[in-house]
């Protein structure tokens, strides 16, 4: 389509040379490249609408119920619509009046809507619209702020050079300038807009400075500062806090970038354990974290990955799974469970371990409570009888083995 247009427009600019007399659009720019791009658009055209009815065929009711697939039936009807024009209009069975033309042109610019199908296939364009929606709220209060601000400072503006303008004393081109910029309410206004987002505020406002008054300094000065510099400033912060809360609030890219990360993070430590591990075996004793551990750009280095290690004793045994030996995989998994600060939730299940564990001691020490004054007493009273007497010595003397 960008070729196709290239081409019209150079027919276009040949006609105008010419002076020749306006004639059909797909007419402008005949040979073998246009006829060749206008088949191939027309088979996309054919290729999008069929996809269409195998969508439709496929998704039946689910198909109506998502806005993006009416977009995309829009475009696929209004390309074969194109294409039914363009074959009308080339064959001469219609002629090529404005109405139908400038109908075919707003389908011809409707197609190129179709490079917004490359969302659908690509997560970082689609996470990037995402975050882009989340200012659209904030985007309309912005424009009707500055609307607000451009009406004020346009009626202002406008209505102190009138006196200038319908001065007839006044050099006449000079006063064709100002009412071409100030003189009414649509000019102020589209003016003091290319002020606030063009920049070029110097070729606006110099020749009213030069020409009417150098008071005039105060009100162009009073609305760049507070206008063009810092409430368009503070617009834009907006827009950046808003986009990067709606990208960090996406939950798929989300867990691909903690993927990601943690990918990173295993090739790091994998690294570090093979460079500790200078025997080659895959296998860390204590002594040897010991030795590592103690120098002190050993602990900077698993500080600067989050991790704080005091002592190679503590970590061994965080590491090590009872046989006198960690391995990479153990050196990895007990470096991750170690990595970071203490977490919410670690410390939530350390306070309802310890609970658990109260309650168990608790119960114990009230069953203890209950039953040993039963039992004392009943050892007591066996130990008054004669014939048990030789069985509570026994037993006595084996409890106190």
């Amino acid at each position: 389509m960008m070729v196709e247009l290239e081409l019209e427009g150079r027919a276009a600019a040949e006609a105008l040379a010419s002076n020749a007399p306006s004639q059909c659009i797909f007419m402008a720019c005949p040979g073998e490249l246009h006829s060749m791009l206008r088949f191939t658009a027309g088979v996309f055209d054919l290729a999008f609408f069929v996809e269409l009815l195998v969508r439709v065929a496929l998704e039946k009711g689910n198909f109506c119920q998502k806005l993006a697939n009416w977009f995309d039936a829009v475009l696929a009807i209004a390309g074969v619509v194109h294409l039914v024009l363009v074959v009308v209009i080339e064959v001469g069975e219609v002629s090529g009046g404005t109405k139908v033309l400038g109908f075919v042109g707003l389908l011809r610019a409707l197609r190129a809507i179709r490079l917004l199908r490359i969302l659908r296939f690509c997560r970082g364009l689609r996470v990037f619209l995402s975050a882009c929606k989340t200012f659209l709220s904030s985007l309309v209060w912005a424009m009707v702020l500055l609307g607000i601000f451009l009406s004020m400072a346009s009626l202002m503006v406008g209505n102190m050079l009138q006196t200038y303008i319908t001065n007839p004393i006044e050099n006449w081109e000079k006063r064709k300038w100002m009412w071409e910029r100030y003189g009414t309410a649509y000019n102020a206004a589209y003016t003091l807009f290319e002020v606030t987002f063009a920049g070029n505020w110097p070729t606006n406002v110099r020749p009213v400075l030069d020409d009417v008054s150098k008071v005039y300094v105060l009100f162009f000065g009073a609305y760049i500062i507070v206008v063009v510099f810092a409430l368009v400033r503070v617009i834009t912060a907006i827009f950046l806090k808003d986009t990067l809360d709606a990208a960090q609030s996406d939950a798929e890219f989300m867990v691909l970038e903690g993927m990601r990360k943690r990918s990173r993070y295993v090739h790091k430590l994998e690294e570090i354990f093979k460079a500790i591990d200078k025997t080659g075996k895959g296998i860390l004793t204590e002594a040897r974290l010991n030795d590592i551990l103690s120098e002190p750009r050993v602990k900077a280095y698993f500080q600067s990955l989050d991790v704080d290690i005091h002592e190679g004793v503590a970590l061994f045994h965080l590491l090590d799974n009872g046989d006198g030996e960690v391995t990479l995989e153990e050196f990895v998994d007990g470096i991750l469970r170690c990595k970071g600060q203490a977490r919410a939730i670690d410390q939530v299940a350390i306070h309802a371990d310890l609970k658990q564990l109260d309650a168990k001691l608790s119960k114990m020490t009230q069953i203890f409570t209950e039953v040993y004054p039963t039992l004392l007493r009943k050892s007591r009273q066996a130990a008054k009888s004669p014939k048990a007497q030789p069985g509570i010595m026994r037993r006595l003397s084996m409890s106190s083995l």
